[in-house]
This record gives C-alpha cells, sequence and structure tokens, in this order.
C-alpha cells in the first residue's frame, strides 16, 4: 500500500519562477545605471551639450560645496570649466538603483589650479529620473584640508579597484 502523496515543492516552483523572469528583471534594472555611465563619459569629455542631453530642460544639480546649477545647460557649462580649467576626470566605482531613482559612488581626478597638484576627489550622487532623462543630481563629497581627498580612513582603495593617485 502507498502512503500519502509528497507534499509539492513549492520551493522549486518559486525558483523556477525567478530564472524565468532573472533575464527580463537585469534588462530593466541596468537602465538607469547605463544612462549615468554614458552621462559620466560625456563628462570626461567637457562637452556642454553631450553632458545637456542627459538631462531634463529643468533639472538641478545640488552639491556640498557650492550652490546648485539649474537647467541642463547650466549643467553641462559647469563639466566645460571644471574639464578646460582643472583637468576633471570622473570615474565611477559602484551603483544601484531601484524604480526611478540610482546611487553611484564615484572618483574625481583634477588639478589644483594654484599649484598644478593632482587632486583625488571622492563622494556619491544621488539622482533621481524623470522620462528616462536625470532630473536631480545630490551630490556628497568630502574635500576638507584634514583629509583632502575624502578617503576612507582605513579602507584599501587601491586593493579593491577604486581609483588612487600614484
Amino acid at each position: 500500500m502507498a502512503g500519502p502523496a509528497a507534499e509539492p515543492d513549492r520551493r522549486g516552483h518559486r525558483r523556477d519562477h525567478a530564472r524565468r523572469d532573472r533575464a527580463l528583471v537585469r534588462a530593466v534594472v541596468g537602465k538607469r545605471l547605463d544612462h549615468i555611465r554614458s552621462y559620466y563619459a560625456a563628462l570626461n569629455t567637457g562637452d556642454p551639450d553631450e553632458v545637456a542631453r542627459h538631462f531634463t530642460e529643468d533639472a538641478v544639480h545640488y552639491y556640498t560645496r557650492l550652490g546648485p546649477h539649474e537647467g541642463a545647460r547650466t549643467i553641462g557649462e559647469h563639466t566645460k570649466l571644471a574639464v578646460e580649467n582643472l583637468d576633471g576626470q570622473w570615474q565611477i566605482a559602484n551603483g544601484i538603483e531601484e524604480g526611478d531613482q540610482a546611487v553611484i559612488e564615484w572618483s574625481m581626478t583634477w588639478r589644483d589650479p594654484q599649484t598644478g597638484e593632482r587632486r583625488l576627489d571622492r563622494g556619491t550622487e544621488w539622482f533621481l529620473f524623470r522620462d528616462g532623462l536625470i532630473a536631480e543630481v545630490r551630490a556628497y563629497f568630502h574635500g576638507g584640508r584634514r583629509n583632502r581627498s575624502g578617503d576612507l580612513i582605513g579602507f584599501d582603495h587601491k586593493g579593491r579597484g577604486h581609483t588612487v593617485l600614484e
């Protein structure tokens, strides 16, 4: 005589569902970060038009060390100044996105205009998207004299693959 019927393995069912939809989820998840990567590539050219095309016309870029830049064109022009006058170059280290928001960890190499000394800033930027374009950036970065680079004290930036000055 046979025993009672085995309970269905519900975990297997859930895993199958996750596997089936995984490719779709990955495609959606990277969309905002891909746009930010494209924006960062444009930053490094210093081309204000190329930068501006990543933003809504009424976008606002907030900073911790200066007032906000309002409008796509203004944001692009500010980038041009940073590339031309500071030799600014930006890199993305990490990023996360959810819905219409994304956050990245970044570094920026630049030259002090008075001394010519190479410098490095690190920070994070929080992005809000509207209609596939950046509508708001909230940039948090440190530039104090005590820890000029803003490096995390005790963190192995080089060992973890982050940008460092040699």
